[in-house]
C-alpha cells in the first residue's frame, strides 16, 4: 500500500490524545458516577424484558426479540463490567514496567488473521502491509495486541459492506514507528474527535463506551502515543506513534 494514501485530506480533523492520565479525585468520582449509570442501563432493559416475557398475548417472534434484548444486555454489562476492572487494573499497575522488543511484524499478522473470518462476514476487506525489516518497538507485547485487537474491532463495527480496513507500520523520519489502523468506515464528526478517548464515549448506542479509553491507557503504559484522523463518510485513521527498541 502507497504511504501517500495514509496522509489525511483536507478535510479532515485530527486529533491526538494526552500521555497523562487523569488523576484527580475530581474525576475519579465523575468517572464513578457515570459507571454507575452506565452500568445501571443494560439491568434496566433486561428488567423491561422480562415484564414484556410475561405477557399471556406475546407472539413468538416477539419472545425471540425480547430474548435476544436480553442477551445483548447481559453482554453489554459483562463487557462494561471486564472493561471497568481493567482499567482501575491499569491505575494501580506502576508504568515503571518493563518493556518489551516487540517484533510487529511478528504481532500484526497474528492479530489480523484473528479478525479476517469476521471481516469476510461482512464482506470487508482486511489486509495489513508490515515490511520483515522493520525494527523492533519499545512496547509491553499483551498491551499492544490488546490495543490492536480492540482498534480492528471498533473498524470492524463501523465499516459498511463492501468497506477496506488495512493495517500499516512505517517508519518515519524521527525514527520512531507509526503504526496505523484505517478504515473506509462512517467516521467521526469533527465535534466528536476530541472526545473519541474518553471515558463513556460512544458514536453509537452500541459498546460500552470504554474501549479507546483502555486503549489510551494501555499505550501510555508502552510509553506509546495515539492521535486520530477522521473525515465523515470517508474513514478514520489511529496512528500508534512507538520508539524504537535499541540495539
Amino acid at each position: 500500500m502507497d504511504a501517500s494514501t495514509l496522509k489525511p485530506s483536507p478535510l479532515t480533523t485530527s486529533f491526538v490524545a494526552s500521555t497523562t492520565p487523569p488523576c484527580t479525585s475530581e474525576v475519579d468520582s465523575q468517572f464513578l458516577k457515570t459507571a454507575a449509570q452506565e452500568l445501571n442501563n443494560p439491568i434496566t432493559t433486561i428488567k423491561t424484558a422480562l415484564t414484556l416475557l410475561n405477557s399471556s398475548s406475546l407472539r413468538p417472534k416477539q419472545r425471540e426479540r425480547y430474548l435476544h434484548m436480553i442477551g445483548q444486555a447481559c453482554d453489554r454489562q459483562s463487557h462494561l463490567i471486564n472493561s471497568v476492572f481493567r482499567l482501575l487494573e491499569l491505575q494501580l499497575t506502576p508504568q515503571s514496567m518493563v518493556l518489551d522488543n516487540v517484533q510487529l511484524w511478528d504481532l500484526v499478522p497474528g492479530v489480523v488473521s484473528t479478525y479476517q473470518p469476521l471481516a469476510t462476514e461482512y464482506n470487508i476487506s482486511l489486509a495489513y502491509t508490515v515490511s520483515s525489516h522493520l525494527p523492533s518497538v519499545l512496547a509491553i507485547e499483551s498491551h499492544l495486541k490488546q490495543v490492536l485487537v480492540s482498534l480492528l474491532s471498533n473498524s470492524i463495527r463501523f465499516t459498511d459492506t463492501g468497506g477496506r480496513i488495512w493495517v500499516t507500520a512505517q517508519q518515519r523520519q524521527d525514527g520512531k514507528i507509526a503504526l496505523v489502523v484505517q478504515d473506509s468506515g462512517c467516521g467521526i464528526p469533527p465535534s466528536m474527535l476530541s472526545q473519541v478517548f474518553d471515558s463513556f464515549y460512544r458514536n453509537t448506542s452500541e459498546g460500552s463506551g470504554l474501549g479507546l479509553t483502555l486503549v489510551q491507557q494501555l499505550l501510555t503504559h508502552c510509553g506509546a502515543s495515539i492521535s486520530v484522523s477522521s473525515t465523515p463518510g470517508k474513514g478514520t485513521a489511529f496512528t500508534i506513534l512507538l520508539a524504537v527498541a535499541p540495539d
